[in-house]
């Protein structure tokens, strides 16, 4: 509509785009590519003249790995196997007052053995004695081991890897030295936003997704990938989720605006298509986000590229639009295919975050470190580790806590270059947050620390929970699962869980549920979707034994205090697809679970879903039994039901009888 000769200019401007990279003091990691110890720094590549390692001697494999979705690295590196002992490379750079070197490194499962022996310049060498895994299974995930030298050492930086029992894989190694390179952490990066103050005009910025596993960004603005919404692209996150790697197919300049006397933010592509303008465009009924040249359109989507901010939760980004659209909200869509960006009347999707870019800290005294959210989770204690950056500091870390009543640290003296810090807590349900404090020299940085702990719900208490409200079930028990839709009930009542699936994966977590099956550890966002309660679980839960279920006996009448059960109704008759007469009252009908046919015109003891869609009570039959007393007499395709005398009877080929099988004479 407004986008013809945006992607000329896309295509001229991606040709040209470049980062250049930024380095300042302090650690320099290599990641090795090949055999030969070729190496990157960050994500460029090593020349071996002017940076990187020349061989001394081969090693016998290398293997690329594989990421978790946490993060965390599986069999990645150069591998040294007991018949290539010796392999190893030297730093064509000479490093100064090297004050330790980091190694990291794998097995395989459950072997390996042998030394990691390294040496700067003419010094003596240091060896790092490889054991096999503590805990059988577990060697072929990358960990660390570190060197540390009590007298900083200058000098071109020699290892080798002697292996003494199947194979030893080197993957990076990380030197704190006082001409290093800059870390992720000291390199321009994205930082996620957790107040929307920190946000300022030209920021570039990122959309992410507020959800951890999940780990797409949102690109730009392609009419060949999709012209109503922006699709989603792979995006690297650190472990925590408060960085993102820059991409820069995913990167918008946020402007600060004026509407009508209040704040609104503006989301411009100057990358690709200098003035175009992200916008929610799908009018009174679409679910739609795109980029077009303009932020006003009086006739139809009035303001409709002007948008609000509010941070929630530490992190999650609330960005609703300020024009006409129905659909406002920017949410991540996992359950399309392929997976999208878009605009939503509610918060049914995945929610999203922004990051800001921040410019390399370069000759500033600086200690940085992410904020510690452990989020809303029903763990009484929980723990994570953080890496704490620092830059040009000529004294150690001191790290405290303001209260440290729920909250505890690992350590309270850091590394000067930087250093992993653990934060734990353990605490009964409520809501807690306390500051730390970090400090060398003159030097100080305040980082706040929160965790929500949440008493997990029984359904009767669920369903009154406040739409998008963030909540976790007791054990439930499934009561009729079909395509997404999974029923669900515990001692106090019903509901639905609504499986939109992992949006990394694309698999349903409940993919292979069925009836009786019980879950824990359901949790996820609650809504009452026009008055059925309902949970899109944001989560893998467990499944524990499967029991036989009986549905519930129908009271004398049914309505919307029966949503979500399952019950049977003794003696009701299908009048068509559409309905259903119980106790003399009719009630919508809906062929929700697909069965090939009805039962209709016969009293049957009939299994049912009770929904409720648009202030209607609806029943979706599950199936249908004949009376037992009348099996075998209601098989005539004469047998039909008629009122005599003010009473039901059954008239077949083979006489009249009673709803109880009786026969009349």
């Amino acid at each position: 509509m407004k986008t013809q000769n945006l992607f000329v200019l896309c295509t001229l401007l991606l040709c040209t785009l470049f980062f250049p990279l930024h380095l300042t003091a302090g650690v320099t990691t290599y990641t090795f590519t090949s055999l030969k110890w070729a190496s990157k720094v960050e994500a460029t590549p090593c020349d071996g003249v002017s940076d990187g390692w020349i061989s001394d001697k081969d090693a016998s494999d290398y293997n690329a790995g594989r990421t978790y979705a946490d993060g965390s690295l599986h069999m990645a590196g150069v591998s040294v196997k007991t018949g290539t002992s010796g392999a190893g490379a030297t730093s064509v750079q000479s490093f100064e007052e090297v004050r330790q070197i980091t190694f990291n490194f794998c097995q395989n499962a459950s072997k390996g053995k042998g030394t990691i022996n390294v040496q700067i310049g003419d010094n003596e060498p240091q060896t790092i004695t490889i054991h096999k895994p503590a805990v059988s299974g577990t060697g072929d995930l990358n960990r660390d081991s570190v060197i540390a030298f009590d007298t900083p050492q200058t000098g071109k930086i020699k290892f080798w890897v002697n292996c003494t029992e199947n194979a030893i894989n080197i993957h990076s190694v990380s030197i704190r030295s006082a001409a290093g390179g800059g870390s992720a952490f000291t390199m321009d990066t994205y930082r996620l936003v957790t107040d929307v103050e920190q946000l300022e005009d030209s920021d570039q910025v990122i959309f992410g997704v507020y959800k951890e596993g999940v780990n797409y960004i949102m690109g730009y603005y392609d009419e060949f990938e999709s012209v109503n919404n922006i699709h989603a692209i792979s995006g690297k996150y650190a472990s925590d989720r408060n960085t993102v790697n820059s991409d820069d197919r995913a990167i918008y300049t946020l402007r600060i605006a004026d509407l009508n006397g209040e704040k609104a933010f503006v989301f411009m592509d100057e990358m690709r298509y200098e003035e175009a303008y992200l916008v929610a465009s799908g009018g009174k009924t679409k679910n739609r986000l795109a980029l077009w040249t303009d932020v006003v359109d009086e006739k139809t989507y009035g303001n409709y590229g002007f948008w609000s901010i509010t941070i929630e939760n530490g992190g999650e980004a609330v960005i609703a639009n300020k024009g006409n659209s129905l659909a406002k909200i920017i949410q991540y869509n996992a359950s399309n295919s392929p997976t999208l960006f878009s605009c939503y009347q509610d918060r049914s999707q995945t929610p999203i975050c922004l990051y800001r870019r921040v410019e390399a800290m370069g000759d500033v005294e600086a200690i940085i470190a992410p904020m510690v959210n452990f989020g809303t989770t029903v763990k009484t204690s929980g723990s994570r580790t953080i890496e704490v950056n620092a830059n040009r500091l000529s004294a150690d870390i001191t790290a405290s806590l303001k209260q440290g009543k729920v909250f505890s640290l690992s350590s309270t003296t850091l590394d000067r270059d930087g250093d992993q810090l653990t934060i734990s807590y353990s605490a009964e349900p409520g809501h807690y947050i306390d500051t730390l404090l970090l400090t060398s020299g003159a030097v100080q940085t305040e980082v706040t620390v929160m965790v929500h702990v949440m008493q997990p719900l029984a359904v009767a208490e669920a369903v009154r929970s406040e739409d998008h409200a963030t909540i976790f079930l007791n054990d439930v028990w499934v009561t009729k699962k079909y395509d997404n839709y999974i029923y669900v009930r515990d001692e106090t009542g019903s509901m639905l869980l609504f499986d939109r699936g992992n949006g990394e994966t694309g698999k349903r977590y409940g993919a292979d549920l069925k009836a009786g099956d019980q879950l824990s550890g359901v949790t996820g966002r609650f809504i009452n979707y026009f008055g059925v309660p309902e949970i899109s679980p944001s989560e893998a839960f467990n499944v524990g034994q499967n029991i036989e279920i009986l549905p519930e006996e129908a009271g004398t009448t049914i309505d919307s205090t029966d949503v979500c059960r399952f019950m049977v109704l003794e003696n009701a008759v299908v009048n068509s697809w559409t309905s259903l007469t119980y106790n003399g009252m009719e009630y919508a009908v809906d062929n929700k679970f697909r069965l090939p046919s009805f039962t209709k015109d016969v009293p049957t003891r009939t299994y049912v879903i009770v929904s409720y869609d648009y202030d209607v009570v609806t029943l979706y039959i599950i199936k249908q039994e004949l009376p037992s007393a009348l099996e075998d007499k209601l098989v005539s395709p004469q047998t039909r039901v008629v009122m005599q005398n003010g009473v039901v009877i059954v008239e077949t080929d083979h006489g009249r009888y009673t709803l109880q099988g009786e026969k009349i004479f």
